[in-house]
């Protein structure tokens, strides 16, 4: 046993050398808008041709507020590209100030139905993104509802900016603008084909739904704030409505003063104004855009849990005094590619991680892009060997070294490894190491050593199941 003790303090992973490890060959970073859009094609979210094609050519990124980081535009990192959402308007109390993801958008616009020549109502839009997918999608008239004065102003403004006129004209498109006191003036003769609500109502908008042409569909989140369902309602006769339950679709609710007219039918009260943003910075709407982790995500309710969960479970180590935009923002992808890892993901994950690597560099980062590469892939001990290099305390990137070591058969290596994430300093899950540990010393048949790091790992993870049945078995080998 004073073999073991001894064999234990003189082994703490100082043998071991990063040198032996491969250098990094790979480095993913998120794709292109274009190439963002196919890949959800390949992947079956995206199946309507047309949307495929229109998305190509609507990158989100024009319609969203201009990111403030100087190397930004020398394309160090395409946002625009990413799972977050983005700011369209600075400030965020006010609903509907965020552009969602691409999968997101793709979804809601795919269950529009929409045909060539469509009439389109669009109550609160998103910035001018999801204004302009529509009219390239072939709708013939578009009447765009923004309540508050000031970002309508503010939308026509920026829609002359990038000359969406012009397109407009090309597409064929009569582009309306409206508050909702006028927005039923005017209305087509057999009403409208297809009404989208990207805000939350309270209930079904009847108001709404008796706009709707024959077979028309509307599109809307009914609901409570976070808890809001994505239905479609389509028209099939005078008063005669079918409606389909689709998912949760986690967005803000609209103004009660608004919901009330279109769901009560009860006359429209004067609405107050948002917060004037003259005040209000780009920089802000970029640091606070993905603090709600469920926000303008679609899915089941186990999918937001667990969106909700991942998000909570770890950040990527920030100077305190360098805590600003870029990052706030690696933090953000960092987070997502957790989110895309635990959903099977892994390519896109490693985009998340290695942009989050990019924008500011992390051990978390680095070592979590290599977990995304498989054990017969070079550039996921490299990425480990990376995460050490930024900072060696980063304990969680020695264990998983050690881990890869033990699954190439290499038992005698992991354990130096997995000794040095023991011994680093900022490390909070010792315990899987010390198990790992025990399995290492097991494989080399070393019972005694092996029983001792299963003995420390049970101390730290005394409800590990596997863990207390490994020390069982060894106890018995030893009587």
């Amino acid at each position: 046993m004073s073999n073991v003790e001894r064999d234990w303090g003189i082994q703490d992973g100082s043998d071991c050398d990063l040198n032996q490890l491969p250098q990094i060959r790979s480095w993913p970073r998120l794709s292109p808008h274009v190439e963002a859009v196919e890949r959800l094609v390949l992947m079956g979210a995206i199946e309507d041709g047309p949307l495929r094609d229109v998305l190509m050519r609507t990158p989100r990124g024009i319609h969203s507020l201009a990111l403030p980081l100087p190397s930004y535009n020398e394309g160090l990192v395409n946002i625009e590209s990413s799972a977050l959402r983005v700011p369209w308007w600075p400030n965020l109390d006010a609903p509907n100030s965020l552009l969602p993801g691409v999968y997101e958008t793709a979804q809601v616009i795919q269950m529009l139905e929409m045909e060539k020549g469509d009439s389109v109502m669009l109550v609160a839009p998103r910035g001018n993104w999801w204004s302009e997918i529509l009219m390239q999608m072939g709708a013939s008239r578009l009447r765009i509802i923004e309540v508050d004065d000031d970002r309508r102003n503010e939308l026509q403004r920026r829609w002359a900016e990038l000359r969406l006129d012009i397109v407009a004209d090309a597409c064929g498109c009569d582009v309306e603008w409206s508050s909702i006191s006028d927005a039923y003036v005017n209305s087509p003769e057999e009403g409208w084909d297809r009404i989208l609500v990207t805000a939350g109502l309270p209930s079904i908008p009847v108001s709404l739904l008796m706009r709707l042409s024959f077979k028309g569909i509307a599109v809307a989140a009914i609901g409570e704030k976070g808890g809001t369902i994505l239905q479609t309602i389509a028209r099939q006769g005078e008063g005669e409505f079918q409606t389909q339950w689709l998912s949760i679709w986690n967005v803000d609710m609209i103004q009660e003063e608004v919901a009330r007219s279109l769901c009560d039918l009860a006359p429209l009260s004067e609405i107050e104004p948002f917060v004037n943003t003259d005040n209000l910075s780009s920089r802000e709407a970029w640091i606070g855009a993905n603090k709600e982790a469920t926000k303008d995500r679609l899915g089941s309710t186990g999918l937001l849990e667990m969106i909700e969960d991942v998000w909570k479970e770890v950040e990527v180590s920030i100077d305190e005094e360098e805590l600003g935009l870029r990052s706030v923002l690696a933090n953000d992808l960092f987070r997502m590619g957790n989110v895309l890892q635990r959903l099977g993901i892994l390519r896109v994950a490693a985009e998340h991680h290695g942009s989050s690597f990019q924008l500011y560099p992390t051990p978390e980062a680095a070592c979590y892009l290599g977990m995304t590469f498989s054990i017969e892939e070079e550039d996921g001990l490299a990425w480990q060997r990376k995460a050490i290099e930024t900072n060696p305390d980063y304990g969680g990137s020695w264990n998983e070294i050690g881990e890869a070591f033990l699954e190439m058969g290499e038992a005698d290596r992991a354990i130096e490894w997995f000794r040095g994430a023991i011994n680093s300093v900022n490390y909070c899950e010792r315990g899987a190491a010390w198990a790992n540990l025990s399995r290492s010393h097991l494989e080399l048949g070393q019972t005694f050593s092996a029983l001792f790091a299963a003995q420390e790992a049970a101390v730290l993870m005394p409800k590990e199941i596997e863990l207390s049945r490994l020390l069982e078995q060894l106890t018995e080998d030893l009587a």
